[in-house]
């Protein structure tokens, strides 16, 4: 009865009544479930009630640790799914962990790799910059030398220009400050600026360049400047991993629509592995035959920006090394054309400029004389102060209608030069230029609120300073 009663869960106690006294029938009823034994004989009240109190007081004891143990197995069920879970939180923070620190080693790698071709990059033409100034110094009567080496010199600092500002353009994408001036633009112009600025990296490689150009008008909405700049680095990459003598292909379509710009060159090739990667920045094809051309590895990062910005995509293509590549730029076009306006015609780079009064304000004394020179070569009558307080007193004794200011100087910055020349009660208000290193739109419009009335940023050519005279000259 026992045994069948603990087979059906009963969880009443139970007491065994039995005739028999013997300590084996005490023990059996015991494993049988029973909480007490009483033998019939001699039995009364008392030792009946005395056994249902103790059966009773077992049950609730026994109750208690039964819920004690479900309660300390319910906790230690949570606590294992708990160390279960930050085992696993440990396990990916650890993997996360190991690949930014994979990531940092990365970025610390390519870092490391730009800084060294950077110098690297920036060494080649100061080689041949320093080496023609020396031959200069050695024998300035050979003219023809001078020619020479003036034209070689001329194009070693149109690199480093070139170098500087993609990295500014760089340093622009990476603050997020790069901004377009949009305007409806006719692409064939556009291209046209491109393959201009591309062209003595076509001819000194001696390639072929090709134009394949649509009968009708396609227009977008763009920044002429840089959609320029687009197709101008796509070409000159075009031209600079093409071996000598190679055929380049610049293609202008429209489809679904799209205005569809392609650079095609037999060159070099991309192997499959790096198509992906090389609008990355920094990336480069690391080869001993890619590595003699040079270059930062940014410049398709800023082509892909820039063409991002314009609302459109790029992609790459190619069949792998030395069967060529191609680079597609698509861009949305203009539903209603619209006829950009017409550049005003240029005064031409001989036309004499009218003498002004120029003050040149710098404290980079070699600077400062050259540009001296220069602006005499063009007729200006010019005096030079290397400091904002010099500066100040050049003012009121040359009277100039024109100053020309460095930004970055010890004691009274340019801005604060500025400031002070507007504070003055001149009989005239002479026309304020900043020229600087800095070329940010931030400088810029730090300049203009300091009293500026223009912002150029250094180098600044004799094409941009004959303008500048050209434009102070007729509105003296």
């Amino acid at each position: 009865m026992l045994a069948e009663a603990q087979r059906r869960n009963c969880t009443a106690p139970m007491i065994m009544l039995t005739g028999q006294r013997e300590r084996e029938v005490d023990l059996l009823a015991m494993q049988a479930g029973a909480v007490d034994f009483l033998s019939k004989t001699g039995l009364d009240a008392d030792t009946v009630e005395r056994s249902m109190r103790y059966a009773l007081a077992r049950k609730r004891l026994e109750d208690d640790i039964r819920q004690a143990n479900h309660l300390l197995e319910e906790r230690v069920r949570r606590r294992t799914a708990e160390l279960a879970s930050l085992n696993e939180a440990l396990r990916v923070e650890v993997a996360e962990r190991k690949r930014i620190e994979e990531k940092l080693r990365l970025a610390d790698r390519r870092k490391d790799e730009f800084l060294a071709t950077l110098a690297h990059e920036l060494r080649n033409p100061l080689a041949p910059l320093s080496a023609a100034t020396e031959l200069i110094a050695a024998d300035p009567t050979d003219a023809a030398q001078v020619e020479q080496l003036v034209q070689m010199m001329s194009q070693q600092l149109e690199q480093l220009v070139r170098l500087i500002d993609d990295l500014v353009d760089v340093s622009r994408i990476n603050s997020g400050k790069l901004q377009l001036r949009l305007a409806p633009a006719c692409l064939a112009d556009v291209l046209q600026t491109a393959v201009d600025a591309s062209r003595p990296a076509m001819e000194s490689a001696q390639h072929t360049l090709t134009r394949a150009l649509p009968a009708e008008r396609l227009t977008v909405l763009c920044d002429r400047v840089r959609l320029a700049q687009i197709v101008s680095n796509l070409l000159i990459n075009a031209a600079k991993y093409t071996p000598r003598g190679g055929r380049i292909e610049l293609a202008l379509a429209s489809t679904g629509g799209e205005a569809v710009i392609a650079v095609r060159d037999n060159g070099i090739g991309i192997p499959a592995a790096m198509q992906s990667r090389v609008f990355e920045l920094f990336a480069q094809i690391d080869t001993s035959t890619t590595r003699s051309h040079g270059g930062l590895g940014i410049g398709l990062t800023i082509v892909r920006t820039l063409v991002e910005l314009h609302g459109g995509s790029i992609h790459c293509q190619s069949d792998g090394p030395g069967r060529g590549s191609e680079f597609t730029v698509r861009l949305p076009l203009l539903q209603t054309p619209t006829e950009s306006p017409l550049p005003a015609p240029a005064s031409a780079p001989g036309e004499p400029v009218e003498g002004l009064r120029v003050l040149i304000v710098d404290d980079n004394e070699s600077g400062a004389h050259l540009m001296c020179r220069l602006l005499q070569k063009l007729g200006q009558q010019v005096r030079v102060a290397h400091s904002g307080a010099e500066g100040l007193e050049q003012v009121t004794r040359f009277a100039p209608e024109l100053i020309i200011s460095d930004v970055a100087m010890p004691g009274m910055s340019g801005y604060d030069f500025s400031r002070q020349i507007r504070s003055l009660d001149l009989p005239w208000r002479p026309y304020l230029v900043a020229i600087t290193g800095y070329g940010q739109e931030s400088d810029r419009n730090q300049a203009l609120a300091a009293g500026f009335d223009r912002h150029l940023t250094k180098p600044v050519g004799i094409d941009t300073l004959q303008e500048l005279l050209r434009s102070r000259g007729g509105r003296r």
